[in-house]
């Protein structure tokens, strides 16, 4: 195990960009699966994954879980496995979440779902949330592992009940805001925590993980507030569309909406930008806690974040 770094500014953005490539190759490996019972059929579910992989992302999970375990000293290996983990289990989500909401494009390029039909992009979905556990058991931090594994299955077990929660109809004059903060913590902030708490169990930090958990909850929280800001337009047209045409797609779940029940448009939009700076200021706050600089993958995402919602709203201030 090599030692903690002090400052991850000093990690080299070209380690990391290998890192990266290495979580990629690692993604790629995991899932394949043999074509010997179907080998005349379409039903390629390694193409399928390579087809939806290919469109890339952000790789924010990816990158806190790399940058987390090697500013707390963890092997290269270990650090990969971790990050892979967490990817996994994303884009496993991101595969059923295409298919319940409808949704035709993902990253810019027709969905899996949409391509290869519904019955292969369950399938895909399915391979992935199973290979995100087989590859923690690449990593060397063996007695750790059982609470590791536990922590993937918790964690996704909140994500899934927050999507669930997601696809219920939501009474916006009851309790509409926190409901909307709890599914927003459960559905996103879970697997966003994830790669960070996954680090500080392989690190023998289990005390900070509570901490990591609440910061990424709240980042969520902004992040998806942010979503919906930007989505507003798009999200007004699909919920009419869906109501008028009785269909069985999911509700469109959207913080103005909500504000809406109880305010003008303009003090709603107002008050989901006051919503998600407090809760970029409390993941922040919680970021900085995290040990040996830990958190400072996931402060320079507040920082990006801040800089979005200052130029989404210019006139209004950040407290």
């Amino acid at each position: 195990m090599s030692g903690p770094i002090s400052n991850l500014a000093e990690i080299p953005q070209s380690l990391l960009g290998t890192l990266l490539d290495s979580v990629a190759i690692k993604i790629r490996d995991i899932s394949q699966l043999g074509t010997d019972l179907l080998p005349d059929s379409n039903l390629d579910i390694s193409s399928a994954i390579a087809y939806h992989l290919q469109a890339g992302g952000q790789k924010a999970r990816a990158k806190l879980g790399l940058g987390t375990s090697i500013a707390l000293g963890l092997t290269h290996q270990d650090a990969i496995c971790i990050a892979a983990c967490a990817e996994l289990l994303h884009n496993a989500s991101l595969i059923h979440d295409d298919i319940q909401d409808g949704d035709l494009l993902r990253r810019g390029q027709p969905t899996l779902w949409s391509v290869y039909g519904k019955n292969l992009a369950i399938c895909s979905g399915d391979l992935l949330l199973s290979a995100a556990y087989r590859v923690l058991c690449d990593v060397s931090a063996r007695e750790a592992l059982p609470s590791m594994i536990a922590l993937v299955h918790e964690r996704t077990a909140t994500a899934i009940n927050g999507q669930c929660a997601d696809l219920a109809e939501l009474d916006p004059s009851r309790d509409g805001v926190e409901q909307y903060l709890r599914i927003a913590k459960a559905k996103s902030g879970a697997l966003l925590s994830l790669p960070i708490e996954l680090a500080l169990l392989a690190a023998h930090l289990d005390e900070f993980t509570n901490v990591a958990k609440k910061a990424c909850e709240n980042f969520a929280i902004c992040y998806q507030i942010f979503d919906d800001l930007q989505d507003l337009e798009n999200d007004a047209l699909r919920e009419k569309n869906r109501q008028e045409s009785s269909s069985e797609l999911a509700p469109v779940l959207n913080i103005i909406f909500i504000l809406e029940a109880t305010r003008s448009h303009a003090d709603a939009i107002a008050a989901a930008f006051a919503l998600a700076y407090k809760h970029l200021s409390l993941c922040e706050e919680g970021a900085a806690k995290l040990p040996n600089r830990s958190g400072h993958l996931l402060l320079e995402q507040c920082t990006s974040m801040r800089s979005k919602l200052m130029v989404a709203s210019p006139t209004f201030e950040s407290p």
